[in-house]
């Protein structure tokens, strides 16, 4: 949680600078590729994060809850929203401008060491998981890969060459098996 490192009285002062939203299922709270400065806290309710990928289509990327937060990479500064998030029940967040953040840690130093940390946590934890999947993905894409253009391939049946003599391989006696 990206509030687990402050105190009581730190948490205080960070929820001052919030502003809290209400959105009904359904709702889209951010637009990939819009511009932005805030990252949003999930209160209470489901979110859904999704990146376009063409033709008016989408891919979900991960499904967010309650003490998760969205929004961080503009708030860092990225100038466009990487991806769009709809409100999956009746969401409410607390949103945190980066100007207003800003003007806090620079009378409350600590409380910016603490969110910062936070955030690069968070994210650090993310682009773990994306670069297993990515990984994945990859090792998936080279077999198939491998499967087409491998000549000892037919059929997706691997060819099999029986003891080769010294002077290379014997046309008959190759075999085709699983």
């Amino acid at each position: 949680m990206i509030l687990r490192d402050l105190t009581s009285d730190e948490m205080a002062a960070v929820e001052k600078i919030g502003v809290t939203h209400v959105y009904d299922p359904g709702q889209v709270i951010l637009h990939e590729g819009e511009a932005g400065c805030s990252f949003f806290l999930i209160l209470d309710g489901r979110v859904e994060v999704r990146k376009g990928i063409g033709l008016n289509k989408h891919k979900k990327l991960v499904e967010l809850g309650p003490l998760d937060i969205f929004g961080e990479v503009c708030f860092l500064g990225v100038e466009s929203r990487s991806a769009s998030v709809l409100t999956l029940d009746r969401t409410h967040v607390m949103e945190f401008s980066r100007t207003e953040f800003e003007k806090l840690i620079t009378v409350r130093p600590s409380i910016g060491l603490k969110l910062y940390r936070s955030i690069a946590r968070e994210l650090a934890q993310r682009l773990s998981k994306v670069d297993g999947e990515l990984k994945d993905a990859i090792i998936w894409a080279l077999g198939d890969l491998k499967t087409s253009i491998d000549p000892t391939v037919v059929n997706s049946r691997k060819l099999s060459v029986l003891p080769q003599s010294p002077s290379g391989i014997n046309p008959s006696r190759i075999v085709i098996g699983d």
